[in-house]
C-alpha cells in the first residue's frame, strides 16, 4: 500500500505520524522503524518530536532517499558493492583516465582547447562536471545512456531537438556534445565492465538496475520477502526524481509506504502559470484585455504560482502515479487572524486576488533593511529581546534564523549574541551548518599547509601558524617565547622566502639566512666576525638555544614539505606524506584529536576513492588541494542544531520545520534565489522535464516553506542601503513579489508599516526615537547625556609615596620632549601607536627613512678601512636592499654621511667619556634626585650628533644636558649638537647662562615632572620652533597654539584636545615661555 497525506502544516502531519507509530507499533522490536528524509535538521526534529510524543524513539533510523533505495537493491543483489561504481567521485576518477585518450578525435575538439595547456587541475575540474553530469543523468535522463551503450546517439539528438525552440541555432551544438558525451560514457561503462563481472555490472548500472529490481520483486522467495522493510514512511520531501519515486511504488506491493507530503493549497493547483507566462501567451494567441483578465481570474495564488514550481512537479508525478491520498489540512479559523496566517490561508484556497487587513499591533510579517551583515545581526538582536519581552511564552528554542550563508554572517553573530553574557539581556544561541574549515583552526591551517605551493612564506605568515595551540605545543612554544621568536626574527632580518639562493638574487631576508644566524648565535658570539659568510646572533646564546632549535625543526619540515609538493606524486607518496604532514604538524591531545582524526579519515577517504578507480599517474598538490577543500568543506557542524537555543543555520531544501519565529537574514538582490551556472554541454538544459532539479527552482520553493513554517511571524531583513553613499538597494526578487503582493492586498497605509529602514550605526541617536526598538543602553546613555565626558586632565589617586626619589634622567627627557604621550604612556598605560612589531612581508628594494638612519647612525661610527666590511655584514643581515641596489646605496649612504663624518673625525678618534650627574630637588616637603649620564665627553667638551635634521626634541635634550652641567658647575668648555642640514653639516650650541638660571629651569622642569605623576602639566614640546616663529610676528598666542591644534597629528594631543572640557590656553602660552623662552633665545647656530 502506497498511501500519501497532504496537509498544509507539518505538525498536523508529525501528529499522524506519531499516531500510526503509538497505536501500530512495530510487531518485532529488533525490526527499524525507516523514516526516510532529506535533511539532517528535519531527522533530528522529528526524532525529539517521536520522543516526546510517545516517550521513546528507539530504533527508529532516518535515511536519504538514495542512500536508502541502494541499500534496498543490496538487499535482493547481494553481490552489489556497498559503493555503486556509478557513484559520481568513481566516476570522476575514471573519467580523469580515459579523457585523455580521446582528445586527438574530432568530437573532442572543445575538450581538447581547454586542455591545450596539459593542466591537471583543469582536468580534474572538468571531470569533474562531466561525473556530475552523468550522474544527473543517471536519475533523471537514464534512457539516454541506454540509447548510447546500443550505439543509438541520433535518438538522443532527435528527443533534445524535438523539445528545443530556435532548433537551427542549436541543432550543431546538440550534436556535439551527444557526439563526445556518449563516446565517453561508453568508454566510461567498459571501464567499470573490467571492474566487475557481467552479473554485478548489470546490476550495478542504474540505468538496468531499476528494472531488474522490479523483476526481482515479481518473483520474491520467503527469504527474500522478509528481509524487506516492513513499512517506510517519508517525512518533509518535497520533490524526488521520477526514477526513485517508482521504485518505492514497487515496493509498496509488499509493505506499506507512508508519504507525508506539505501541500501549501487543498485546491489543485499544478496547472497554474505565472502572470508573466499568461502575458507572452495572449501577445502569441492575440488575446483582447478582458480575455486576459478572463485567464488571470482562474489562476491560482501568485505567490504559490511563482514560487511553487519545484513542489507543483512532485505534486503533479504523485497524481498522475495514482496514489491513495489523505487530506489533513489546517484551514485557519482564527478569529482575529494577523496577516501571516491570512497570507497562508490564501494560499491554502489557492485564492488570486483577496483584501488583507493589518491590527496596530500585528508585527507577524517583518521587513527589515539595513546597510551592513553587522547591522542586520545587530537589529535582528534588539528585535528578538522585544519579541521576548512582548510575548512571555516565547522562548530562544522557538525561534531559527536562516541566512543562505551562514558562513558569512557566523562572525557577526558570534560578536553581537556573546555579548552580555551575564546579564539579562543576553540569548542563548547556536550556530549550526558552518563548514568545519571555517570553524576550526586546525582544519584551515592544515588547508593552508596544502597550498604553500607559490607561498612567499612570509615571517607574519608563518608566526600566525603559531596561534593554533596544537602547532605551539607540538614545537614547545607558549606566548612568551613567541614573543621572543618575534623579536629575533625581526632583528635577524627575516621578511620572506624560504632559500637564500634564489635564481635572480641572494635573499637575505629568508628563513635560511636568519636560521643560520640563530643557529650560530647558540655557539658563537657576534663579536667574533661570523664563520662561512654568516652573523652570529647574539640573543640565541646560552641557554635558550632550545628555542632555535624548535623553530628549525619546524621551518625545517616546513621546507621539506614544500619541496614536496612542488612536483606531482605517486598517490602512495601523497599517503605516506600526507599523514606525517598531520603528524609533524600538531600534538594529539583532548582539544585537538578530533580534528587530527578528522584530518585523517579525510586522507583515507581521498586516498580511497583514488584508489578504487585505479587512477595510477602522478598527482599535482593543485588536485589534492581541491579535493581536501571540497572533502573538508562538506563537512559541517550539525551537532548544535535544535538544543534549545535560538538557531542560526544555512537556508537549506527539506528543513521546513515549524517554528514560532522564522527570521530570514541576507535576503539580497543576486544572492537569493542562489545563482546557479548551467553547463554550456548540460544536454538536460535543452529538453527540460518535469522533477528536474534546479538551485533556483529550490530556492523559491524553499522561500515559501520558510513562510508556511512560521507559526506566529516571518522577518525578512537584506542590505538595502549601500555602506559608503547609503544609496538604495534591491531586496531579492521573491521578497520583491511578497511585497508587491501585500501591497496589492493592503490598504497603503497598512503596506507601509511592515518595512523598517534602520540606521547605518547602532549608536544613531535615530535608534532611540518615534518610539523605536533599542535595547543598546549604553549608547542610550551617550544620547541622554547620562554618562558625560570624562576629561583625560583629571587628577589621578597615585599618592606622592608612590613616586620614586631616584628619577632616572632619560625618563626625565622624555617628559619634557613629549609630556602628554609620557602621561598617557607611563601614567595611563596607553599606546595609540600602530602595532609596530609587525614585520615587513617584502624584501627591501628601498630603505625607509627609520632604515637609511640607522644605517647612517651606525656608519657614522665606522673607521673609513672597515666600510666595504661593514656594507658587507649588513647585506649579510639582510638590511640591505636586494640584488644592485645595495651597491646604489651604499654610494649614496656613504656620499650623504661623509660631510658630518668629516666634521667630527676629530671626536671620534678619541675615547668618550660619561659625566655622571646627580640633581636634587625638593617637592612637597620630599627630596628627589635626577640621576643619569651626560654621554659623549671628549676631554672638556660634549658633542652630540644626529646623522638626520635637527628635531625640537633634539634640541630638548642637548637643552637638558646643557643645564645640568651649567647648575652643577661643571668644568666643560663647550656643549655642541651636530647635525645633518641638507648636504651640509651643521651644529648648535647655547649661549652662556649663570647657574642660578640653570637651576631656577632645571628645578621648574622637575617640579612639573613630579606633579604631572598625578596630574599632566604640559607644553607643545614639538612645536616650539612653529611657537617661537610665529610669535616673533606678534601673532595672538591663543591664535598660534589653535592654529598648532589643527595642523598637529599627534594622536596623544588629538585625544586631550577632543576629550577635554575645555584646554586653557592661557596656560598652555603660559607654560610654553617658562619652559622654553630661554632655550629659545639661547639657541646658537
Amino acid at each position: 500500500m502506497f498511501r500519501v497525506y497532504y496537509s498544509n502544516q507539518i505538525t498536523e502531519q508529525k501528529n499522524l505520524l506519531t499516531a500510526i507509530l503509538a497505536k501500530d507499533p512495530n510487531p518485532d522490536p529488533f525490526s527499524q522503524e525507516i523514516v526516510l528524509v532529506q535533511s539532517l535538521g528535519m531527522a533530528q526534529w522529528l526524532q525529539m518530536q517521536i520522543a516526546q510524543e510517545i516517550g521513546v524513539a528507539g530504533n527508529v533510523q532516518f535515511p536519504y532517499p538514495t542512500s536508502f533505495l541502494w541499500q534496498q537493491y543490496r538487499v535482493l543483489f547481494p553481490d552489489l558493492p556497498k559503493e555503486n561504481s556509478f557513484e559520481r567521485q568513481s566516476m570522476l576518477w575514471r573519467l580523469m583516465r580515459i579523457i585523455p585518450q580521446f582528445l586527438e578525435q574530432p568530437a573532442f575538439e572543445a575538450l581538447a582547447s581547454y586542455l591545450n595547456q596539459g593542466d591537471q587541475l583543469k582536468q580534474y575540474q572538468l571531470a569533474e562536471k562531466i561525473a556530475d553530469l552523468f550522474d544527473q543523468y543517471l536519475v533523471y535522463r537514464p534512457q539516454w545512456l541506454v540509447l548510447w551503450e546500443k550505439g543509438q546517439s541520433q535518438a538522443v539528438v532527435d528527443e533534445i531537438m524535438r523539445a528545443v525552440s530556435f532548433k537551427q541555432k542549436n541543432a550543431k551544438e546538440i550534436a556535439t556534445n551527444v557526439a563526445w558525451q556518449s563516446i565517453l560514457w561508453n568508454a566510461l561503462v567498459a571501464d567499470i565492465k573490467q571492474d566487475s563481472d557481467e552479473a554485478i555490472f548489470n546490476t550495478s548500472h542504474r540505468a538496468y538496475l531499476q528494472q531488474r529490481y522490479f523483476d526481482k520483486l515479481d518473483n520474491l522467495t520467503a527469504t527474500e520477502k522478509a528481509r524487506l522493510p516492513k513499512r517506510i514512511f517519508m517525512f518533509g520531501i518535497s520533490s524526488l526524481p521520477h526514477s526513485q519515486l517508482a521504485v518505492l511504488k514497487k515496493l509498496s506491493e509488499h509493505c506499506n509506504v507512508h508519504l507525508f507530503f506539505t501541500n501549501p493549497s487543498m485546491e489543485y493547483w499544478a496547472n497554474d502559470r505565472e502572470d508573466k507566462v499568461l502575458e507572452k501567451l495572449a501577445l502569441k494567441d492575440n488575446l483582447s484585455e478582458a480575455e486576459l483578465a478572463e485567464l488571470f481570474e482562474k489562476q491560482g495564488n501568485p505567490l504559490l504560482t511563482v514560487w511553487g514550481k519545484q513542489g507543483k512537479e512532485f505534486l503533479n508525478l504523485l497524481t498522475e502515479t495514482g496514489i491513495q491520498d489523505i487530506s489533513l489540512y489546517n484551514h485557519f479559523e482564527d478569529k482575529n487572524p494577523t496577516l501571516l496566517t491570512q497570507v497562508k490561508k490564501a494560499i491554502l484556497y489557492s485564492e488570486h486576488q483577496t483584501t488583507f487587513s493589518l491590527a496596530n499591533e500585528d508585527r507577524s510579517i517583518q521587513l527589515h533593511t539595513c546597510h551592513s551583515k553587522m547591522r542586520e545581526v545587530e537589529v535582528l538582536y534588539n528585535q528578538l529581546l522585544y519579541l521576548f519581552e512582548t510575548y512571555p511564552d516565547l522562548s530562544p528554542k522557538d525561534i531559527i534564523v536562516m541566512s543562505a550563508d551562514i558562513d558569512s554572517y557566523a562572525p557577526y553573530i558570534n560578536a553581537v549574541f556573546s555579548r552580555y553574557e551575564k546579564e539579562r539581556r543576553y540569548i542563548p544561541f547556536t550556530l549550526s551548518d558552518q563548514k568545519i574549515s571555517y570553524i576550526n583552526p586546525i582544519i584551515a591551517s592544515f588547508l593552508q599547509l596544502l597550498s604553500i605551493k607559490e607561498n612567499k612564506f612570509s615571517a607574519e605568515e608563518i608566526l600566525d601558524l603559531f596561534d593554533i595551540s596544537a602547532i605551539r605545543e607540538k614545537y614547545q612554544f607558549n606566548e612568551q617565547k613567541i614573543n621572543t621568536l618575534r623579536e629575533w626574527i625581526k632583528s635577524v632580518g627575516i621578511r620572506s622566502g624560504l632559500k637564500i639562493e634564489n635564481p635572480e638574487w641572494q635573499n637575505y631576508n629568508s628563513w635560511e639566512n636568519g636560521l643560520n644566524r640563530l643557529l650560530l648565535g647558540t655557539s658563537l658570539k657576534a663579536e667574533n666576525n661570523g664563520w662561512q659568510n654568516i652573523l652570529a646572533f647574539d640573543e640565541s646564546y646560552g641557554l635558550i638555544s632550545e628555542l632555535t632549535g624548535n623553530l628549525a625543526k619546524f621551518i625545517d619540515n616546513l621546507t621539506a614539505w614544500h619541496a614536496f609538493i612542488c612536483q606531482p606524486q605517486s598517490l602512495s607518496a601523497w599517503q605516506e606524506q600526507l599523514f606525517t604532514l598531520v603528524a609533524q604538524t600538531y600534538q594529539e591531545n583532548d582539544q585537538s584529536i578530533d580534528a587530527i582524526l578528522t584530518l585523517q579519515q579525510a586522507i583515507r577517504d581521498v586516498i580511497e576513492q583514488i584508489q578504487q578507480s585505479h587512477f595510477e599517474e602522478a598527482i599535482g598538490i593543485d588536485v589534492m588541494l581541491e579535493l581536501f577543500t571540497q572533502q573538508l568543506s562538506e563537512q559541517r557542524s550539525h551537532l548544535n542544531f535544535l538544543v534549545g537555543k535560538v538557531n542560526f543555520c544555512t537556508l537549506l531544501p527539506m528543513r521546513a520545520i515549524p517554528f514560532k519565529v522564522v527570521c530570514l537574514l541576507g535576503m539580497n538582490e543576486g544572492e537569493f534565489p542562489r545563482q546557479q551556472t548551467i553547463n554550456s554541454f548540460d544536454l538536460m538544459q535543452y529538453a527540460p522535464q518535469k522533477g528536474d532539479r534546479s538551485r533556483r527552482d529550490d530556492d523559491r520553493y524553499l522561500f515559501l516553506e520558510a513562510l508556511l513554517s512560521a507559526q506566529q511571524m516571518l522577518y525578512i531583513s537584506y542590505i538595502g542601503q549601500s555602506l559608503t553613499s547609503s544609496q538604495e538597494k534591491l531586496p531579492s526578487v521573491l521578497v520583491t513579489q511578497l511585497f508587491d503582493y501585500l501591497k496589492e492586498n493592503l490598504p497603503k497605509a497598512d503596506y507601509t508599516k511592515l518595512l523598517s529602514v534602520h540606521p547605518m550605526t547602532v549608536f544613531s541617536p535615530n535608534n532611540f526615537k518615534d518610539g523605536k526598538v533599542a535595547y543598546d543602553k549604553e549608547w542610550l546613555e551617550v544620547k541622554n547625556n547620562i554618562l558625560p565626558r570624562k576629561d583625560f586632565l583629571q587628577k589621578l589617586t597615585k599618592t606622592q609615596e608612590d613616586i620614586m626619589s631616584d628619577i632616572p634622567l632619560n625618563q626625565f627627557i622624555h617628559y619634557i620632549q613629549e609630556p602628554i604621550k609620557y602621561f598617557f604612556q607611563q601614567q595611563l598605560g596607553v599606546r595609540f601607536e600602530q602595532n609596530e612589531d609587525k614585520i615587513e612581508e617584502s624584501e627591501i628594494f628601498k630603505l625607509s627613512g627609520l632604515e637609511k638612519y640607522n644605517l647612517l647612525d651606525d656608519l657614522i661610527q665606522v673607521e673609513e678601512q672597515d666600510i666595504e666590511i661593514f656594507f658587507e655584514n649588513e647585506k649579510l643581515k639582510g638590511n640591505l636592499p636586494a640584488r644592485y641596489f645595495a651597491e646604489i646605496n651604499k654610494t649614496k649612504l656613504t656620499e650623504d654621511i661623509q660631510l658630518l663624518r668629516n666634521t667630527l673625525s676629530s671626536y671620534l678618534s678619541q675615547e668618550k667619556n660619561v659625566i655622571e650627574i646627580e640633581h636634587s630637588v625638593i617637592f612637597a616637603e620630599r627630596k628627589y634626585q635626577l640621576v643619569g649620564n651626560v654621554p659623549n665627553c671628549f676631554n672638556n667638551e660634549v658633542v652630540l650628533w644626529r646623522v638626520g635634521g635637527l628635531r625640537d626634541k633634539d634640541i630638548i635634550q642637548a637643552w637638558i644636558y646643557y643645564l645640568l652641567l651649567k647648575a652643577n658647575n661643571h668644568p666643560i668648555l663647550s656643549l655642541r649638537f651636530y647635525y645633518r642640514q641638507g648636504e651640509k653639516a651643521n651644529y648648535l650650541t647655547f649661549n652662556d647662562i649663570s647657574q642660578t638660571e640653570a637651576t631656577e629651569i632645571l628645578n621648574l622642569y622637575l617640579q612639573d615632572y613630579l606633579a604631572s605623576q598625578t596630574e599632566l602639566k604640559w607644553a607643545l614640546s614639538d612645536s616650539i620652533t612653529e611657537y617661537f616663529n610665529n610669535k616673533n610676528k606678534e601673532l595672538d598666542p591663543s591664535k598660534i597654539l589653535k592654529k598648532i591644534f589643527d595642523i598637529n597629528k599627534n594622536p596623544y594631543l588629538t585625544r586631550i584636545t577632543e576629550q577635554s572640557e575645555a584646554l586653557d590656553l592661557t596656560t598652555i602660552s603660559d607654560r610654553m615661555e617658562s619652559w622654553f623662552s630661554l632655550m629659545y633665545m639661547s639657541i646658537k647656530t
